[in-house]
């Protein structure tokens, strides 16, 4: 594995994860998602580089065509992390919180390496509508790994965070920032503007960990 570069490493230790979790290979969406890199593009070429150097074997006409040619030793392996997908959130104008038995009920998950996060406690994934957040490269359809908060104090000034508004029953995405009372509410595109809540209506649902980019 030293001879590898650190994104190929990540790649083969999602791929043995994935097929022990699931009985088969991941697509290339999938390892694309679960990597966490911004295109397919990117991961046909290390597929490509991992063929040239033995590592795996592909079938061209076969989606889960990916064969490892060996399995990697378990210490070295990164377990596959299944995020739950709990509904959208808006990256524009507030909208209607999704339900708060969704997390427990999801029906849907988001398989992802677990070297994207620090930890897998309290993690949960939402799709993004809206394009509020295009400067911080969130773009409509695109998912957001969150982790649920405990305690406002867990959230610093500028993080990106899901904040639900109690007084209007509704969530949206935004930069938050405390001032006084109040919290701004930043969007991250330059034809809009912050907006201010109390901070008595407002609820931190959860702190955006990292960005699963749509596949178009």
């Amino acid at each position: 594995m030293s001879t590898l570069s650190e994104p190929q490493q990540r790649i083969l230790a999602f791929i043995q994860d994935y097929i022990e979790a699931h009985g088969v290979p991941p697509t290339i969406r999938e390892i694309q998602r679960g990597v966490g890199f911004s295109s397919t593009s990117i991961v046909s070429y290390h597929l490509r580089a991992l063929e040239r150097a033995q590592r795996l074997n592909r079938y061209a006409r076969c989606s889960r065509g990916v064969v490892l040619r060996e399995k990697l030793p378990t210490h070295s392996t990164e377990a596959v992390v299944n995020v739950p997908l709990v509904g959208q959130i808006v990256a524009s104008a507030p909208a209607p919180t999704p339900d708060a038995d969704a997390l427990a009920a999801a029906e849907h998950v988001i398989p992802i390496a677990r070297s994207l996060v620090s930890t897998t406690k309290g993690l949960y994934a939402l799709e993004v509508r809206g394009d509020s957040m295009i400067d911080a490269l969130i773009n409509d359809g695109d998912i957001v790994i969150l982790r649920r908060v405990e305690s406002a104090d867990e959230v610093k000034n500028g993080d990106l965070v899901a904040v639900f508004l109690t007084d209007r029953n509704e969530s949206t995405l935004k930069r938050i920032y405390r001032e006084g009372r109040r919290l701004k509410l930043k969007p991250e595109n330059p034809t809009l503007q912050p907006f201010y809540v109390d901070a008595q209506h407002a609820r931190i649902l959860g702190r955006v960990e990292c960005v699963i980019r749509r596949v178009v």
